[in-house]
């Protein structure tokens, strides 16, 4: 059955939460929060086009908000994971599912290579206990996205041959918890919808906001470090080192 209309909202919100961070993070970005490695810069100035204000700026707020946002979305899809969990979690578990009587203890991550091996370790071992202390219930480890082949060696091989625990992803995991198997699709139009109607409440979108903040950080570099040329380059090696 289709997602009901208070969870699809829950997770309208989680989405949108997940944006406005993203938009307060930006606001707050000055040239000091770029890490600016000036051998990085000059190594990849040819290649990339990296000579001049502008297109420096641009490619370090590039890489600053894509590392930031890919761990804070994984957080935000775990949550909206949650969403479908019939209780509580026990340590160990962030999603309980009855399914034929069987109590299932689900730990959630957001893809399929997100763990090292002593986290897939200790994921095991604190799902197995969860178990225990409910006869007759399961334990599984869930990836919200990734298809079989995708999922890493690490939870093959630390969370299900040695921790025996076994695990579910993407399509099969949403259909788990929410008992309708187009989940997956309405998860997908949720953020699709999300995405193209948020605005922040100064009317703002994401990329309006990064499009203003980068304007905003070109000038402070070229106050620092020049627009162009030798003096640039001598600027960002001398400032940075």
């Amino acid at each position: 059955m289709p997602i009901d209309v208070e969870k699809r909202k829950r997770i309208e919100q989680i989405f949108k939460q997940f944006l406005l961070k993203r938009i307060e993070t930006v606001r707050r970005l000055g040239i000091s929060d770029l890490n600016i490695n000036p051998f990085l810069i000059r190594l990849l100035s040819h290649e990339l086009g990296l000579d001049n204000s502008e297109a420096i700026v641009r490619w370090l707020v590039s890489q600053r908000l894509e590392r930031g946002t890919v761990t804070s979305f994984g957080i935000a899809l775990q949550n909206a994971a949650k969403v479908f969990s019939e209780g509580t979690g026990v340590e160990g578990a962030d999603i309980l599912k009855t399914k034929n009587g069987i109590h299932h203890y689900i730990q959630i991550k957001s893809g399929p290579n997100t763990i090292p091996k002593d986290l897939g370790v200790i994921t095991a071992k604190l799902l197995l206990s969860a178990q225990r202390r409910n006869r007759g219930s399961r334990a599984l480890f869930g990836m919200c996205y990734g298809s079989k082949n995708q999922v890493s060696s690490i939870v093959k091989k630390y969370v299900q041959e040695e921790g025996g625990v076994d695990w579910i992803s993407g399509r099969e995991l949403w259909e788990f918890i929410s008992d309708d198997p187009q989940c997956l699709e309405e998860i997908y139009e949720i953020a699709a919808e999300v995405g193209s109607t948020f605005k922040d409440p100064k009317g703002q979108s994401l990329s309006e906001v990064i499009e203003s903040k980068i304007q905003e950080l070109i000038k402070e570099f070229e106050r620092i470090y020049r627009k162009s040329g030798s003096s640039m380059w001598k600027n960002l090696l001398e400032y940075n080192s």
